[in-house]
């Protein structure tokens, strides 16, 4: 921090956070608060609903890489900003939306803003003005992304309730509007060097009177054509593309899940807030443990816990159950993103971050594109949801095995391939 001012990288980390919040409105947690409804008025199965989200998590894979790398050239405010801007325009057009191809294109744009723009760049944004403090920065980031993931299911069910579904998207539009395109448009800039500044608030000046114990020199800077060549980052990637299969396959079923267990549809939605409750403490707490512990075994951990919730989930039929399950799978859920982040950057730097991370975001927004499909398509064969979660619960094994053996990278195995 500079001496009697607030560090610049603390504002650009409180707009960011502004627009991860309010970008809860397009995420599953959200979507699940309206399958009901929606199928009520339309009549369309869970696999018709199921298959928006699988639209725009495959237009989101496809965006993630070419916005990481954009966003390591000229910053992440202009990404930010149109995906923001992408996001209103989809949540009026749902208020609005009569068919189940409206549906899919507006519900698809705003998975498409989510995963592609605002999720792909924002970790790598706040990457690149922390080193020492990273932790703590990206726990904060995705406290705001899981707290937006409290307030805005209850807000919808609430509007639902007083109003009807249609408004309910509406509001959404208005708080995308006001909490996210609008700070990071004003805030947001690329680096600290493009203000005169150093990582973590030195002036460019002091870069010369660095001490021996500074961060600035003990940086890795991989590209990401090196990084793939690495049986590291690949390892990585088959996790995040596993597990990812299995958080959103639960996701975006797990309130009609628990409707049908015998647990009330209000209960269900505050179970799903409760779990982004517990996933704003859990980032706060595997943010802060990733300074001083190897983010390679703490995301390890996270897997095996999360598997433990779904075998959880597999027998819940009380509140009492469900919020259990709930605890368990939101406090691993923030750490999930967080960790996950920080080894990716604690292994190949902040350099080209942006084109790293977003890279590794596709291959995880692919695994959200087939984990609804799969549950969705085994409800409505089977009647039942059991043999879809077991399944999860075996990839979430799975990638806790692959990301234990994913260890640090070194240039050796770059070298040893030319």
């Amino acid at each position: 921090m500079l001496k009697n001012k607030i560090y610049y990288g603390w504002l650009a980390l409180a707009a960011i956070s502004g627009i991860n919040f309010a970008n809860a409105v397009t995420s599953i947690g959200m979507l699940t608060v309206f399958v009901l409804p929606m199928s009520e008025e339309f009549g369309w199965n869970r696999t018709q609903i199921s298959g928006a989200t699988s639209v725009g998590a495959i237009l989101g894979a496809l965006a993630a890489p070419v916005m990481g790398r954009f966003s390591d050239r000229v910053g992440a405010r202009a990404i930010l900003t149109v995906g923001g801007v992408l996001i209103v325009v989809a949540m009026a057009y749902l208020s609005l939306m009569q068919t189940l191809a409206g549906f899919y294109f507006a519900f698809g744009m705003a998975r498409l803003s989510d995963q592609g723009f605002v999720q792909a760049v924002s970790p790598p944004a706040v990457a690149k003005w922390f080193l020492r403090y990273r932790g703590r920065a990206m726990a904060g980031l995705f406290f705001a992304t899981s707290t937006g993931g409290i307030v805005m299911p209850l807000l919808a069910q609430a509007v639902i309730q007083g109003w009807a579904w249609r408004e309910a998207w509406g509001v959404m539009a208005v708080v995308m509007a006001v909490l996210g395109v609008m700070p990071v448009a004003m805030i947001v800039r690329r680096q600290p060097e493009d203000m005169g500044l150093q990582i973590d608030g030195r002036l460019m000046a002091e870069r010369s009177e660095a001490t021996p114990d500074s961060h600035s020199t003990d940086e890795p800077s991989w590209s990401l054509h090196d990084a793939l060549r690495t049986p590291t980052y690949w390892l990585v990637l088959a996790a995040v593309f596993t597990t990812g299969i299995a958080g959103t396959g639960i996701g975006l079923h797990m309130v009609p899940y628990l409707v049908e267990q015998g647990v009330g549809s209000t209960a269900a939605v505050g179970a799903v807030s409760f779990s982004f409750a517990a996933s704003a403490f859990g980032n706060l707490w595997w943010g802060v443990l990733s300074e001083k512990f190897s983010p390679r075994l703490l995301l390890a951990a996270i897997y095996v816990i999360r598997a433990a919730s779904v075998a959880l989930l597999l027998v819940s039929d009380t509140v009492f159950e469900a919020y259990s399950f709930a605890l368990l799978r939101g406090f691993t859920e923030g750490g999930v993103a967080a960790v996950g982040a920080i080894l990716l950057a604690e292994y190949f730097g902040r350099t080209n971050l942006g084109a790293i991370y977003g890279t590794n975001r596709a291959v995880l927004v692919s695994g959200f594109a087939i984990g609804p499909l799969i549950a969705g398509a085994a409800y409505d064969i089977n009647n039942s949801y059991a043999l879809a979660f077991i399944s999860f619960l075996a990839l979430m094994l799975l990638g806790a095995v692959l990301v234990t053996m994913a260890r640090e990278p070194t240039r050796r195995e770059v070298a040893g391939g030319e």
